[in-house]
């Protein structure tokens, strides 16, 4: 069991999200940055959906019941067990009674800390696997606060040393495919699209990314049905500033959506700040299937490297 003894920053519990219930209406939610999510559990053996803890800038305090492992991963946050450093994508040992402290980010927007054997999610939503563990802010539908008590999974590996890996530099390229609606803008705004750097406005979240520039615009006005949309969906409403939906954005919409941010590079749109900017490569869709496949190496890689150590 852990307890939450200091909560200024948002803290959730998140997986992977709930794809099967999509056809529902209901967002996908899960983690923002599913990457950093699956290296916190892969660092662990623990399974790539188990619930962990999510957090954005502030600080955290946490007082562990019982000895386990955990990992940390995600934003650059400065963190501590007690006096012991831990270390950005790395595991180590916390023994029970003692102290996690958590303050930042550096760099980045949210963090990811998992544990061994993941978060029992039956004393969250009222049953495991219910798929929407983590959808309305992951405890009793709200984010985490000071004396929150979480139990733990039962673990189903043993570890024995620190381990770490090297986390992938955000270069804030985000390649895309074409929308179905790119050849309704005009040539002006989609020269700009694809040419110009994009600025995270301060009233982006996780429902989705706001960015500024220079506006876009269509080549006649459209009026369009509404239709399905998805995280990576790049909407473009009324005032030409584009929306980069994220896990818990809506499942249908009527702006027009001139690309498809590839699932490999959602991630750094999450870890984007406020202020920072982007810029948009488009790509085939044989580009997007050689960039998903370079995440399954990285991480088959890293599970055998954590296997053989």
């Amino acid at each position: 069991m852990l307890t939450i003894l200091q909560a200024s920053a948002h803290i959730s519990i998140q997986d992977l999200g709930r794809q099967r219930v999509a056809h529902l209406g209901v967002a996908s939610g899960g983690a923002v940055d599913k990457q950093a999510l699956t290296l916190a559990n892969r660092l662990l053996r623990n399974p790539d959906n188990c619930a962990v803890l999510e957090f954005t800038a502030g600080e955290i305090q946490i007082q562990f019941e019982e000895d386990t492992w955990i990992a940390l991963c995600g934003a650059a946050f400065e963190a501590k067990i007690e006096s012991r450093p831990l270390w950005n994508g790395w595991r180590a040992k916390i023994n029970k009674g003692e102290r996690l402290a958590i303050r930042g980010p550096k760099t980045g927007m949210y963090g990811y800390l998992a544990i061994l054997g993941g978060i029992n999610c039956d004393c969250v939503l009222g049953g495991k696997g219910t798929d929407l563990t983590a959808q309305f802010g992951g405890f009793e539908g709200r984010y985490l606060q000071v004396d929150d008590k979480l139990e733990l999974d039962p673990a189903e590996t043993m570890l024995y040393k620190p381990i770490g890996a090297v986390p992938r530099a955000n270069d804030g390229i985000l390649r895309a495919l074409a929308g179905p609606e790119l050849n309704q803008f005009d040539n002006p705004s989609k020269k700009r699209f694809w040419d110009n750097q994009w600025r995270l406005s301060n009233q982006s979240n996780r429902i989705g990314a706001r960015l500024e520039g220079e506006a876009l615009a269509t080549e006649s006005q459209l009026s369009l049905r509404s239709h399905g949309v998805m995280p990576g969906a790049v909407q473009v409403p009324p005032n030409g500033q584009p929306i980069i939906l994220l896990a818990d954005a809506q499942t249908t919409g009527g702006y027009p959506i001139i690309a498809c941010i590839i699932e490999a590079d959602l991630w750094k749109v999450a870890q984007c700040r406020p202020g920072q900017t982007v810029t948009f490569q488009h790509i085939s869709p044989n580009q997007a299937e050689s960039a998903n496949f370079e995440w399954q190496q990285y991480f088959y890689r890293l599970s055998r490297a954590i296997d053989a150590s």
